[in-house]
């Protein structure tokens, strides 16, 4: 009897278990219980998919981007530092050094002694006499000078028609800034503290020959072009190679000691 009885049973078994199967694969047919449990894990699922790709696909635009950010500040923050110590130096130099007078004369004073020498040869370029006398004498010679620093200063008084004198002094500025940013950019790549850097460029500007970074000397240019030398030598990549050859012309250019220190 108890056979017969599970005998019975099973059809109906069978029926409610395929009804159970149909229903769980057929969405119209599916429970609004289930229906419900089942429609936001699919949906959620979805969702930290896309959300995911979505991370994964932004990770290679934003490592770039951030590293491009670091080495630009790389090479922003010592050009500003320069910029600072520069513009620093002219305070001092026109604004409590120079003698009283309207701010044009005072910044014209920046160029003495061999600065007009400099004028001259911008301004009627290279003469002298064979044999040449012992005496120093700008409208009989003036050879005893090196290129650079006045062909510069004669380009740029062409390009912006301006006095020979101002653009002596612009070329040597704009050195003395070449000069503070190359400093600061060594003293990065040799891993130099901030507060060690601050106080080498202390002690630069405080001594009394640093007026030459300013002024309508060839110093600037010299020291600038040195400094930019080593740093572009020490550099890896053709192009670095290419301007550390271009700073050593110019260096070698600008004073007869330019020759044995790119050599």
């Amino acid at each position: 009897m108890g056979h017969t009885k599970v005998s019975a049973n099973k059809p109906e078994r069978d029926v409610v278990k395929a009804a159970t199967q149909s229903d769980l694969h057929d969405p119209e047919t599916m429970p609004s219980e289930i229906a419900f449990i089942q429609s936001p894990t699919s949906s959620c699922n979805l969702e930290s998919l896309s959300i995911s790709s979505v991370a994964c696909a932004a990770r290679p635009a934003v490592a770039p981007y951030h590293e491009l950010m670091i080495r630009s500040w790389s090479l922003v923050g010592p050009l500003l530092a320069g910029l600072v110590l520069t513009a620093l130096q002219l305070t001092v130099a026109v604004g409590l050094l120079a003698p009283e007078g309207p701010a044009s004369y005072r910044y014209s004073t920046l160029n003495q002694h061999d600065s007009y020498w400099f004028m001259n040869i911008v301004d009627r370029g290279y003469q002298t006499i064979v044999p040449p006398i012992d005496q120093k004498m700008m409208e009989v010679s003036n050879v005893a000078f090196f290129p650079a620093y006045p062909a510069i200063a004669g380009l740029l008084r062409r390009a912006f028609h301006i006095d020979t004198g101002n653009a002596l002094l612009i070329v040597a500025q704009l050195a003395g800034w070449g000069f503070w940013s190359y400093f600061f950019l060594l003293c990065r790549r040799w891993r130099i503290s901030p507060l060690l850097q601050a106080c080498g460029a202390l002690l630069i500007v405080a001594h009394p020959a640093a007026f030459f970074l300013i002024a309508g000397y060839s110093e600037s240019l010299f020291l600038m072009t040195l400094l930019g030398f080593i740093y572009w030598s020490s550099a890896p990549g053709r192009a670095a190679k290419s301007f550390a050859a271009l700073h050593g012309m110019v260096m070698s250019a600008t004073r007869i000691v330019g020759i044995v220190c790119a050599a």
